[in-house]
C-alpha cells in the first residue's frame, strides 16, 4: 500500500524534529580541545635532565617514550585544552657496584612546550 504524500510529509517533518531535539549544545566543560603532539620532545627532556644534571652525577640512559594523550587540562584554572604525556625511564649505573637504578617520569607536553614533570601518570602537573 503506497504511503499518502501528506503522510510522508508528517514523518519526515516528526524525524527532523526528533534530531534536532536530541542534539545538545556540549558545555565548555565537555568540549575537549588539544594541541598537536610534541615534535621535539626528546631533546626538550634531554635539556630538563642536563639543567639538572650535577658534575657528581653517575652516567645516565634515557629511554624516551611515544607522546600519548593525556587528559589533564593544561589551559589553567579554565581548563581549555589537553596536551600530551611522555613516559621517561632515567636509568643510571653506578661506577663501584653497577648498580642499577630506573626512575621513572611523565613530562607533560602542550604544543612544544614541558608544562609539567609528574612521577605518577595519573597525577596531574
Amino acid at each position: 500500500m503506497p504511503m499518502k504524500k501528506s503522510t510522508a510529509a508528517v514523518l519526515i517533518a516528526a524525524l527532523l524534529m526528533a534530531a534536532c531535539a536530541s542534539r545538545q549544545e556540549l558545555s565548555p566543560q565537555d568540549r575537549v580541545v588539544r594541541t598537536l603532539p610534541p615534535r621535539n620532545h626528546e631533546s626538550s627532556i634531554t635539556n630538563y635532565f642536563d639543567a639538572r644534571a650535577k658534575a657528581s652525577d653517575p652516567p645516565r640512559e634515557l629511554v624516551v617514550g611515544a607522546p600519548q594523550r593525556g587528559t589533564c587540562p593544561m589551559g589553567g584554572k579554565t581548563g581549555g585544552y589537553v596536551g600530551w604525556v611522555v613516559p621517561v625511564e632515567h636509568k643510571t649505573r653506578t661506577k663501584d657496584s653497577g648498580v642499577v637504578t630506573v626512575s621513572t617520569y611523565y613530562f607533560w607536553f602542550s604544543d612544544e612546550i614541558i608544562r609539567g614533570v609528574t612521577r605518577r601518570m595519573e597525577l596531574c602537573p
